[in-house]
């Protein structure tokens, strides 16, 4: 009866903030990332913010009437909004726009609950787009955190502020490139990759990582999704030299293919401290429709992170 409860409650709220994005499309005619950004603005403040007639006021405003008489986790409205951005961005042709799946955040979520005990966290997605990694890692996890993002994409900065308002997340959000972003005294950087063609001097994804290695404390982890060929460009092996002097391969998971649509990816794990004696762990992880299997896989993944240092 629950889980009814809770696809109800979806639907109310993905519904509702579609009707208004048409409504205010049909007087505004502005783009859908913005529509979606003027109804949320609308719906945190309780009342029509946009310039219309009274009787278009009023028609937004009964359309919203359906929110006020429910209760919404905040697990159920990033899951609608991560609907409704996902619609706005296919609509707008955004390249590497597509919302990472909830099930790597939950993934995320569990080996950083892992990795480290503390009561309180510093983790950042210098890549955060629309912002929904983030937040499904902020939901799943029970403790308190100190959120940040970057991008360079300033629809998807305003999407994330509004998506992180509704939600009633704290997050510090930076508009620039992430080569120039800085932060420091991070436990955690996570991202998921975009999808980057190499020019003939070199590949920024390896640039970008080496960067967000000395964001973090001594005791921090980079848990990123990257493509699976992703070293499959470091023809000299310059880029692993490198790493390796700044911190150690932990793990390298690789995930189901039916997951993606496009490329195969793999989860990274990556720990500013340097280990001599540990190789990196490496697995695949099956359907995870095969439970039975995946549990097994998983349970090999969990007795590898228990032994980790620090």
């Amino acid at each position: 009866m629950q889980n009814n409860n809770i696809t109800d409650n979806l639907e109310v709220f993905y519904d509702v903030f579609d009707e208004s994005c048409s409504f205010l499309y049909d007087k505004l005619h502005k783009n859908y990332i913005e529509l979606i950004i003027l109804t949320a603005k609308n719906i945190l403040a309780g009342e029509v913010l946009n310039d219309l007639d009274k009787e278009d006021v009023d028609k937004l405003a009964d359309i919203y009437k359906p929110l006020y008489d429910k209760d919404f986790t905040t697990e159920e409205i990033r899951k609608a909004m991560q609907a409704q951005i996902l619609k706005g961005i296919k609509e707008m042709n955004f390249q590497n726009g597509l919302t990472t799946p909830d099930t790597i955040g939950m993934l995320m979520s569990y080996f950083i609950s892992k990795l480290n005990k503390s009561k309180s966290l510093n983790i950042c997605d210098p890549l955060i787009g629309s912002g929904n990694m983030l937040f499904t890692i902020s939901n799943y996890l029970a403790i308190n955190l100190n959120l940040y993002g970057c991008d360079h994409n300033e629809y998807m900065i305003k999407i994330c502020k509004v998506f992180a308002d509704l939600i009633e997340t704290n997050v510090e959000l930076h508009l620039e490139d992430t080569l120039n972003f800085r932060c420091s005294n991070m436990d955690f950087v996570v991202f998921d990759m975009p999808n980057v063609i190499k020019n003939k001097e070199d590949y920024l994804p390896y640039k970008w990582i080496l960067h967000y290695l000395d964001m973090l404390n001594d005791n921090g982890y980079i848990i990123g999704l990257i493509n699976n060929d992703f070293f499959d460009y470091d023809h000299d092996k310059a880029f692993k030299k490198e790493l390796i002097t700044k911190g150690s391969i932990t793990g390298l998971i690789e995930l189901p293919d039916n997951m993606f649509v496009s490329k195969p990816k793999s989860i990274i794990i990556l720990s500013k401290k340097i280990y001599k004696d540990k190789k990196c762990f490496m697995a695949k992880l099956s359907n995870f429709s095969d439970v039975r299997t995946f549990n097994n896989e998983l349970m090999k993944i969990d007795d590898y992170l228990d032994k980790i240092e620090g």
